[in-house]
């Protein structure tokens, strides 16, 4: 018996750097998945107690897709469905309880998987990653490229596309400010956030990333110090601009600002954000539109074909919508909602979303995360990610809420 705990211990150090990178997929030649299951397998462990609100959460969804199949749609995509939802949250609950020894390690590990991809990503960006390297790389990460995307876009890093990079490196940049309780308003720490928005902004090139930027920056800011806030956000706009008109081809993040600014598209914002976001705007409002007429749902697995029929509820032609106009000749194509509620909402009704805040309600509006300074940014950007913009099946949002929970100054859980 001792012999196996040993191993179980092992097993979960060693896997421990992976629950950071979710696009890192050792079977990507047979399984076209840009989320692996890392975050399930690492919260599998014996003694595990998950609260009563997340458990009737998971027999929501899963008589969902019983129904589903039940009604003849096959095993596959129900599964995909439901373990996409238990793979993202399910390590939450893991995350909590485990031991301080253990949280250490992830901690010291954390470090090693942040830094690897700050410098991986500046190799990418200056095109000296070894190119000997690439295709061993994309054994595990099949869209893995030595060099900028192009077209505004920037690197990702150990990541399938800039916009996961971006999500995830404004969690790694809270996470490490966390950890080692930097203030954010000395000189090291407001150095450091300007540098962050420089990596961000110039070297993953994700027009996702300016979102995160300004919700970190709004996270941190107290009515009494809003001048400071003021000040930093000058002198980085500044920086920004500066350096903006030196290079060639501006970042995605930077094009889309001067668009709504130098070219008035403010005054059409909700077309131009319906144009210009692929099809993530259209997809998550037409899944919000679609569950709160329908409390059940689709049924979890149905999102090939709700999808279609939430965007067309929405009453805005495919046309209107630049993805589906450069991809698919103009017509709608079934695409899952890029936020984990979204995604609950169009398969599961606003029943499944209320479940959902039910079982995390007590962990997400404690009135000490939000007075610590250091937390209330991943408190902010969690709700952005599981609301609007992010993946459904990502651990990202939920691994860094765990961890917020661990060391903010709150009572014991």
């Amino acid at each position: 018996m001792q012999s196996l705990v040993l191993m179980l211990e092992r097993f979960y150090k060693w896997l421990a750097p992976l629950i950071y990178l979710p696009n890192i997929n050792p079977f990507v030649s047979i399984l076209k998945s840009e989320v692996f299951p890392w975050a399930f397998v690492f919260s599998l462990r014996p003694g595990l107690k998950l609260p009563k609100a997340y458990k009737y959460f998971l027999i929501y969804l899963t008589v969902s897709a019983g129904i589903m199949v039940a009604q003849g749609s096959g095993l596959l995509i129900p599964a995909r469905s439901l373990f996409a939802i238990v793979n993202a949250s399910f390590i939450f609950f893991t995350l909590i309880h485990v031991k301080t020894k253990e949280f250490e390690w992830l901690g010291k590990v954390f470090d090693w998987v942040f830094f690897a991809n700050i410098t991986i990503g500046l190799l990418q960006y200056s095109s000296l990653f070894p190119s000997v390297l690439t295709p061993i790389v994309q054994v595990f990460l099949d869209r893995f490229a030595d060099s900028p995307e192009g077209w505004g876009r920037g690197v990702a890093g150990l990541f399938a596309e800039p916009s996961y990079a971006s999500i995830a490196f404004h969690y790694y940049f809270a996470y490490f400010m966390l950890r080692k309780r930097i203030n954010q308003k000395s000189v090291l720490g407001i150095s450091l956030v300007i540098a962050m928005a420089m990596y961000d902004i110039f070297i993953i090139r994700s027009a996702t990333g300016l979102v995160m930027i300004s919700i970190y920056f709004v996270a941190h800011q107290h009515w009494r110090d809003v001048w400071r806030g003021a000040i930093v956000a000058v002198v980085m706009a500044v920086g920004v601009l500066y350096v903006s008109k030196r290079v060639v081809e501006l970042p995605r993040s930077i094009d889309l600002t001067y668009q709504v600014v130098f070219d008035q598209r403010y005054q059409d914002f909700y077309d131009f954000i319906i144009l210009e976001s692929g099809h993530r705007a259209i997809g998550v409002l037409g899944a919000y539109n679609y569950g709160f007429r329908s409390p059940l749902g689709a049924g979890l697995g149905a999102w090939p074909n709700a999808s279609i029929t939430a965007m067309q509820m929405m009453g805005i032609e495919a046309e209107q919508v630049g993805y589906f106009e450069a991809f698919f000749d103009s017509t709608y194509d079934g695409v899952r909602p890029t936020s984990f509620v979204a995604g609950l909402m169009l398969e599961g009704g606003w029943i499944a979303a209320v479940l959902f805040f039910v079982a995390f309600w007590h962990y997400l509006f404690r009135k000490a995360l939000f007075r610590d300074s250091h937390t209330r940014p991943i408190i902010f950007l969690f709700l952005f990610n599981v609301l609007l913009l992010g993946t459904i099946g990502d651990p990202i949002p939920f691994i860094f809420l765990a961890f917020a929970q661990r060391l903010a100054r709150v009572e014991p859980i």
